[in-house]
């Protein structure tokens, strides 16, 4: 996998170092880790738009990811804001402690694995065998992988149909189709979520991993059944972009969705820390995330004896 000098060095210096500043404030115990934790979310909100290119201009365009990497900026500024906030006020509310340490476990996850050629072979390879198994066992169509070696490892394995004299190219499967990105934000999201009993986040884990993974070669398989067998498309879009940006981030979407409902009720602790972040914009002054915790459900409170009125004796 090559890469170009300055690429290496926004990589380096946006990616890296954000992450790493990241993850130093999130185990930081002292007062300066906000400051940390504003520094790289800064950096690597500064990243995302340097990929935005290959999202749009790609072999395999994704346009929603995208819009998404132009708008990490805004979103990574505004967390620092409230960073900047807690060392100003002297707080560390769980949830922005929880979020840097998500970003660093799937960041650094991710980065390692798409760096190092032998890893990113290896789940690249895998995902591709396994997408063409559910091709041909499910789906009923015919595939095998084609393993071209003279190509980088990103775009060297490639799905063929096989119902031809002659095999049809479908697909290339490559880094971005393992949903890896997926599985590891759920394995940070839980590992850093603080409070909950470790039966309760391995039962969690259990929870989306496996179903995400398998789901996904569900997704792969689809698209090619969709759009090489079916050839359907919709509002005149080219039926690969139809079934791969579209009805592809769609049911990944809902499938992230109910996953996560299932999370949520075996882990609240984590439900509770992205519902602060949603109130965030709320937070306008110290002390907002200081809460009394409410009786659990079905549990009354005891009633205070209220003081009779004298009888006028």
């Amino acid at each position: 996998m090559a890469f170009e000098l300055g690429d290496d060095l926004l990589f380096g210096v946006l990616a890296v170092g954000g992450l790493c500043l990241l993850g130093l404030g999130y185990a930081w115990k002292g007062k300066e880790k906000h400051l940390l934790r504003v520094a790289g979310w800064m950096l690597f909100g500064l990243y995302w738009p340097t990929q935005s290119a290959s999202f749009f201009n790609g072999t395999e365009p994704d346009p929603v990811n995208g819009y998404f990497t132009l708008l990490a900026p805004l979103a990574f500024a505004y967390v620092a804001y409230h960073e900047y906030r807690s060392w100003k006020w002297g707080e560390d509310p769980s949830a922005l402690r929880w979020l840097a340490g998500t970003a660093f476990i799937a960041g650094a996850t991710y980065f390692a694995i798409y760096k190092l050629p032998g890893m990113t072979d290896l789940t690249i390879g895998i995902v591709a065998q396994h997408s063409a198994w559910v091709l041909s066992h499910v789906f009923g169509v015919p595939s095998h992988v084609f393993v071209d070696g003279s190509a980088p490892v990103e775009s060297r394995y490639n799905i063929f149909i096989d119902n031809s004299a002659v095999p049809i190219y479908a697909v290339t499967i490559i880094l971005a189709c393992t949903a890896i990105q997926s599985i590891m934000i759920f394995v940070g999201a839980i590992a850093t979520t603080e409070g909950a009993a470790k039966a309760r986040m391995w039962k969690a884990i259990a929870y989306t991993a496996p179903p995400i993974y398998v789901l996904n070669l569900f997704r792969n398989a689809g698209i090619v059944w969709g759009y090489k067998v079916q050839g359907f498309t919709c509002c005149g879009l080219d039926s690969f972009e139809f079934w791969h940006s579209y009805v592809g981030k769609g049911g990944s979407l809902l499938a992230l969705i109910l996953i996560a409902l299932a999370v949520f009720k075996t882990l609240p602790e984590l439900h509770q820390h992205i519902l602060d972040l949603f109130d965030l914009p709320k937070r306008r002054k110290p002390g907002f995330f200081t809460r009394v915790p409410a009786p659990e459900a079905g549990l009354a409170l005891p009633l205070t004896p209220q003081p009779q009125p004298e009888s006028g004796k």
